[in-house]
């Protein structure tokens, strides 16, 4: 009886001490799939892929192939993200087309899906998005106009913002905003011009070279006619009394608080920044060391009078948004395109056919570096912006802009 009840504890004993090893996932997989314009070449290798859950973190590296294989992980739900930060003149070593990034830019490449559910074994595809850190970017270009108090159409209280995606300070002296020609018939499309923009409009900004710095993560404001509280008169409009910049000849005029922002290039006599209401206005950032004014101004094709449109080398623009009319019954005319797709990739467009509805274009938010905004920027304003009602100058917290 006793070697039994030895016997029996013995069995108890060894049976509480064994401990089963955790259930394991085996072999799960990866891919990443890079932009369309990598080279064939190019893969995803050395790059480190963190997977987070509500227990621990794990890191891994990708590799040769550019494919993340885990032999063994414990099933959990992980948020599972990446990122490869690349030089703007590393990037352009690596695509296979032209587009225009500058040199110190920064490029980034990321993907992630939060709480994957992990419990089986399997294979995940992750698309890689990319981000380009232009240091300037168009951010909001608000055109359409409102109804004023009395409900008559309201459209001088247009505006651009302008800011610096980049996290160094960026100085606007010598920079130029212009906008390509908007006639109709088009004169200079984008399809038979693929090395030029014909501009309607450019406008210089002042400065000896460090007079007017921006900010990382900062932005400026350029009343297009008038730099005033246009509430007062239209409830539903904007306060652009402290715009960084009026679009007039000289300083002391307009609203003689705000620093002029003069035309110096027009094929019209208009000597404010001529957006059209319902649009199109494609809207661009340029530098360039040469004369401006040594650059030839040209009729339409066919004409030997009317408007001349200064032509800007493509070469020298910085960032550009296009935003096309929306036609009734038939919507926005992508034939008509002033830009190049290695300028603007897309197109945007407010939803009225003739403006004063108060419909601002703004670009989204693509997250935070510590506390400094960054904007998303594909290069395609159709990915990039979203229409906006009710727009506020220097605002970023739009949900419609954080989706």
């Amino acid at each position: 009886m006793k070697k039994s009840i030895i016997i029996l504890f013995l069995s108890i004993l060894s049976l509480s001490c064994t401990r089963e090893e955790p259930v394991q996932i085996k072999n799960f997989k990866i891919d990443f799939q890079l932009p369309a314009n990598f080279k064939p070449g190019i893969k995803y290798a050395g790059q480190e892929v963190v997977f987070t859950s509500s227990a621990t973190t794990y890191k891994f590296t990708t590799d040769a192939s550019g494919a993340l294989v885990i032999p063994n992980i414990i099933p959990d739900e992980y948020t599972i993200t990446t990122s490869w930060e690349i030089s703007g003149s590393a990037y352009k070593n690596l695509i296979n087309d032209n587009e225009m990034v500058e040199d110190k830019a920064t490029v980034l490449i990321k993907a992630g899906v939060t709480n994957y559910p992990l419990f089986s074994q399997k294979e995940l595809k992750l698309v890689l998005d990319k981000i380009i850190m232009r240091s300037l970017l168009i951010s909001k270009v608000y055109f359409s106009g409102t109804k004023d108090n009395s409900n008559r159409n309201y459209t001088v209280d247009s505006f651009v913002e302008i800011f610096n995606n980049s996290d160094e300070t960026v100085y606007l002296d010598g920079k130029y905003l212009a906008l390509a020609e908007s006639v109709s018939p088009a004169a200079y499309l984008a399809k038979d011009n693929p090395d030029f923009i014909y501009t309607r409009q450019i406008c210089r900004f002042p400065g000896t070279g460090n007079t007017y710095p921006l900010d990382p993560g900062k932005s400026i404001v350029i009343a297009a006619r008038n730099a005033r509280d246009h509430r007062t008169s239209a409830s539903s409009s904007v306060d652009l009394s402290n715009a960084d910049f009026e679009v007039k000849d000289t300083d002391g005029t307009g609203n003689p608080d705000i620093k002029a922002l003069p035309v110096i290039s027009s094929s019209t006599a208009i000597k404010f920044l001529n957006l059209i209401s319902g649009g199109p206005n494609a809207i661009f950032i340029f530098e360039t060391e040469e004369d401006i004014f040594s650059w030839p101004e040209l009729y339409a094709p066919g004409k030997t009078s009317g408007e001349r449109f200064r032509r800007v080398p493509v070469s020298t623009v910085l960032d550009g948004l296009e935003t096309l009319k929306n036609n009734a019954g038939t919507g926005p005319d992508v034939n008509l395109k002033r830009f190049q797709n290695i300028v603007d990739a897309g197109f945007s467009y407010i939803n009225a056919t003739s403006g004063y509805t108060n419909e601002s274009i703004e670009r989204k938010v693509a997250g935070l570096d510590g506390n400094r905004l960054i904007l998303k920027d594909s290069n395609n304003s159709t990915q990039d912006f979203v229409v906006i009602t009710g727009p506020q100058p220097r605002k970023y917290d739009s949900p419609q802009l954080l989706n």
